[in-house]
């Protein structure tokens, strides 16, 4: 099952928070959603399921037009983790209310999922912790029974151990590629090793879409030591600059060629060598521009 999103425009008030954002998503694959604050993967996520009506553009499911087909959001589900509606409500409550509104839900595996992290039917989720409020978050989506399924910052403010268990439940449920998952979220670590790509918001589109390991096959990160304490042409050329400490510089370099290695080795340097590249470094190149300005 595939979802398409083309031209989404979205404004709210006076602001243009989407503009013209377009990519696809399938089932068995796990996308990562990272911007700067404010930059709309909210408001995206939110239009995705038509909480905000689009200004403009098409949302598809297998080609089907979800506004002509309204339906057909039913492979969808998105749960606002900071805008639940039903803070007062008891579990089993809760799971009574998406069985209503999802013809797939699994009760069973609900009741399951919770007892599992010792949560209790009869609790309230309004005075369940911030951890065990996405647990229930978690068990509401995965006995939904949905293909789709977006998260919204999953990972905020929880511990160590509840952070695994979401990481391992999202990996479980796309091994046989019957479902798969949009993670908005600022923790870049966690989605390095999790995302099969990741989309880059900026200015209300989507700037890049990167695949992790594609880009570290033909990209480098580089710390570097040059006998001057210029920063030297080639650098500057061919690089984006992450990080300066004295003489050392810490440079991205994408691609990163044989003309380009050659052209740094003409500058003699006292020092090359390559660092692990991380989603936090690719991240920091592509909104760096805009820290400048601000």
């Amino acid at each position: 099952m595939k979802l398409t999103a083309q031209h989404l425009t979205k404004t709210i008030g006076e602001k243009k928070v989407l503009s013209q954002v377009e990519f696809s998503w399938q089932t068995g694959e796990i996308v990562g959603l990272v911007g700067r604050n404010g930059a709309g993967k909210t408001t995206l996520m939110r239009t995705l399921v038509d909480q905000y009506h689009a200004d403009h553009g098409q949302v598809a499911i297998d080609d089907q037009d979800l506004t002509a087909v309204p339906e057909a959001r039913q492979q969808l589900i998105y749960i606002d983790p900071t805008e639940v509606f039903f803070a007062r409500l008891t579990l089993a409550k809760l799971g009574r209310l998406y069985a209503l509104g999802y013809p797939t839900f699994d009760q069973a595996r609900y009741r399951s999922l919770l007892a599992d992290n010792d949560l209790v039917l009869a609790q309230r989720y309004g005075e369940l912790s911030k951890g065990y409020q996405a647990l229930v978050v978690m068990a509401l989506n995965l006995a939904s029974a949905v293909p789709l399924i977006l998260l919204d910052e999953p990972f905020d403010g929880l511990d160590l151990f509840i952070r695994e268990m979401i990481v391992k439940a999202v990996i479980d449920e796309v091994a046989d590629g019957q479902r798969g998952f949009l993670i908005a979220s600022h923790d870049l670590a966690e989605l390095d090793g999790l995302a099969d790509r990741v989309l880059f918001l900026k200015r209300g589109t989507i700037s890049k879409t990167v695949t992790l390991e594609a880009v570290r096959d033909e990209a480098a990160k580089l710390q570097l030591v040059f006998p001057a304490m210029q920063i030297p042409a080639a650098v500057r050329q061919y690089g984006q600059i992450l990080n300066v400490q004295g003489r050392v510089i810490t440079a991205l370099f994408s691609p990163y060629t044989a003309a380009v290695e050659a052209a740094l080795t003409a500058e003699q340097p006292v020092l090359i060598e390559k660092l692990p590249l991380s989603l936090s470094d690719l991240f920091r190149s592509e909104y760096a521009e805009e820290v400048h300005h601000d």
